[in-house]
């Protein structure tokens, strides 16, 4: 450790001193270094951790790396794994290459055999803990957690549910505020269904009920690794579910939340059987497999009306296709990931502006794990808006060195 600390003392001349001087040139430099180079970095100068610890430069930070989105890969636990726990997750770029591992210690510490990802925001993720089906009711316990900066925080607990909770969270993009919605029954009267909600607010770091909801969000479980909800613009949207076929539930409605808490629906543009809920060019957007074909709608939200993006034809036979785990976008491309007849996993690219597809290459003895695939960036932001930016103190150098 002496050594390495030996390796980042600062430097001592003229030329580096006159680019310290200049704080608008030094601060835009270090604006554009990642996450781990930041964290490092730090340790170089009181100068250096008094700027890279400041309320503003974190925001103006998160601004930069928005800039470069990539995927968030999560996968399935199974029996391969060690000890049945997730340790890792994935960063993957728009090309399809891994780049990053986050090895996520408390996963272990928890015990945590089937932890389930809900949500991915300002390079924060929201994740629940392992359900057990074998209780009378669901005691979930929800964590926020930076991948990068290995922070977690653990929520407080909440209500106990009879069936397993409906979750989503809603975050603004301008503040670091963000909200976790929880539908849940009753388990002293079950009856009932969902007709309560809570919602957790960073802000008061506490969880209020809301007036009952005569809707809730559809719960699909063929779609069980993917997103139930998405985040637009400050709103939160979940597919709603009126028609029941066999106990298998199909979108029929779309409900919608704000910042203030104002629950309102809004119709789909085509009945589907398998639909997806994206962001795409920063706006809702509704993607609908029909057998061969992917249906791109976008929604206008001044009045409230459907666009057909685009028809796309599916370049892979839809009687190979035996479900999709996931689907997501960045920037111009949106990811497909699907499971064939035989098991195997499929991730597949779609460029909109060049309307082509690129399959990416799947290593032999992974084709057949499960995966679930989120947008995500890297950034500084602390889980816990109570403590406040300008106070967050980053992990010590010392604890960093499972970057490889």
């Amino acid at each position: 450790m002496i050594e390495l600390f030996s390796k980042l003392k600062r430097p001592f001349n003229g030329i580096w001193d006159a680019v310290e001087s200049n704080k608008v040139a030094f601060e835009s430099i270090l604006l554009r270094l990642p996450v781990k180079s930041i964290l490092i970095f730090k340790s170089v100068s009181k100068l250096w951790y008094n700027l890279m610890s400041k309320k503003s430069f974190i925001l103006s930070h998160r601004h930069f790396s928005k800039q470069n989105p990539k995927f968030f890969v999560f996968y399935a636990p199974d029996e391969d794994l060690e000890d049945n726990i997730l340790h890792e997750m994935h960063l993957m770029e728009p090309n399809g290459a891994y780049t990053e591992s986050y090895t996520i210690p408390i996963f272990k510490t928890l015990q945590l055999h089937h932890p389930i990802l809900i949500a991915s925001f300002n390079g924060l993720i929201c994740f629940m803990n392992d359900m057990t089906p074998y209780e009378s009711s669901y005691d979930m316990s929800l964590h926020i957690c930076n991948p990068a900066t290995r922070e977690v925080l653990t929520l407080p607990k909440s209500h106990l549910s009879y069936d397993i909770p409906i979750f989503g969270v809603l975050y603004s993009n301008n503040f670091h505020i963000y909200k976790i919605f929880k539908f849940f029954s009753d388990p002293v009267d079950p009856e009932k269904g969902y007709a309560q909600c809570e919602v957790y607010s960073s802000k008061t770091g506490e969880w209020k009920l809301i007036p009952r909801i005569t809707l809730r969000p559809l719960i699909n479980f063929t779609l069980s690794l993917a997103s139930n909800h998405v985040c637009v613009n400050e709103k939160l949207y979940w597919f709603v579910s009126q028609d029941f076929d066999e106990g298998f539930e199909y979108p029929t409605l779309i409900l919608t939340v704000d910042m203030d808490d104002n629950f309102h629906e809004i119709e789909i543009p085509n009945g589907s059987e398998t639909a997806f809920l994206i962001e795409f060019w920063g706006r809702l957007c509704f993607v609908d497999w029909t057998k061969s074909k992917f249906y791109i709608w976008l929604f206008n939200e001044m009045n409230e009306g459907w666009c057909l993006l685009e028809i796309v034809k599916f370049p892979v036979d839809w009687m190979e296709v035996a479900y999709f785990d996931s689907v997501a976008a960045c920037e111009d491309e949106i990811l497909f990931v699907y499971k064939d007849v035989k098991g195997l996993r499929h991730e597949i690219l779609y460029d909109v502006v060049h309307s082509t597809w690129k399959e990416f290459r799947i290593a032999e003895d992974d084709k057949d794990k499960a995966i679930v695939v989120f947008p995500f960036f890297e950034t500084l932001l602390p889980c816990n808006l109570q403590e406040g930016i300008c106070n967050w103190d980053l992990v010590q150098v010392s604890e960093w060195w499972w970057f490889s």
